[in-house]
């Protein structure tokens, strides 16, 4: 097979992402409806999460990312000491953390019942349908790496334990929470009989 010529303009356009340009995601920034809070989105995710490649359709909480990628979510999560997501799971695509800096505790099991520690360059692959979170344990503001592999038609499926979804209703209205679920996040997580 021949190879394709790339110019630089090309490759900097379309297939770099700059970290100084990045801006924190929220969420559903793309999608018809507008996002959502963005103090909703982050009772829900990683204070600071900066995506970097996403599939270019539209079937994922995430917003429109620099660079497009099929079957692949590349994100750099910052949290401060003591930060991070809500427990949460992929019921079809496997998610990937790498510790770039400082300590984090990577929690699992319906009720977090598990965990370890990763420390720089430690790697963790969470298989589909497992409850997890991850948090921040070191003294400063650390940074984590994340991918989220799959098809491209399994990237919407971010589930929450149920509770959450009442918290989100509680404090932003049921409108809010229907937005998210629109978007991708469910509230389903741990529940028998539910995808």
């Amino acid at each position: 097979m021949k190879s394709r010529p790339v110019s630089v303009e090309e490759m900097e356009a379309n297939h770099v992402a700059r970290f100084k340009n990045l801006t924190s995601t929220g969420a559903g920034n793309k999608t018809e409806g507008g996002p959502i809070p963005k103090e909703a989105y982050q009772m829900m995710a990683a204070r600071t999460a900066y995506v970097i490649t996403a599939p270019g359709d539209d079937n994922s909480p995430w917003d429109a990312a620099p660079i497009e990628t099929p079957d692949v979510v590349t994100i750099i999560a910052e949290c401060e000491p003591g930060e991070g997501p809500s427990a949460h799971m992929h019921a079809k695509t496997v998610e990937t953390f790498m510790a770039l800096t400082g300590k984090w505790e990577l929690l699992w099991g319906d009720d977090s019942e598990h965990s370890l520690i990763l420390e720089p360059f430690d790697t963790i692959a969470v298989p589909p349908a497992v409850v997890r979170t991850f948090r921040n344990i070191a003294d400063e503001t650390a940074y984590l790496l994340v991918l989220i592999t799959g098809g491209t038609h399994d990237m919407d499926d971010l589930s929450f334990r149920p509770e959450l979804g009442v918290a989100v209703a509680d404090k932003f209205g049921a409108d809010v929470k229907k937005r998210a679920e629109e978007i991708g996040f469910r509230f389903t997580a741990g529940l028998e009989g539910v995808d």
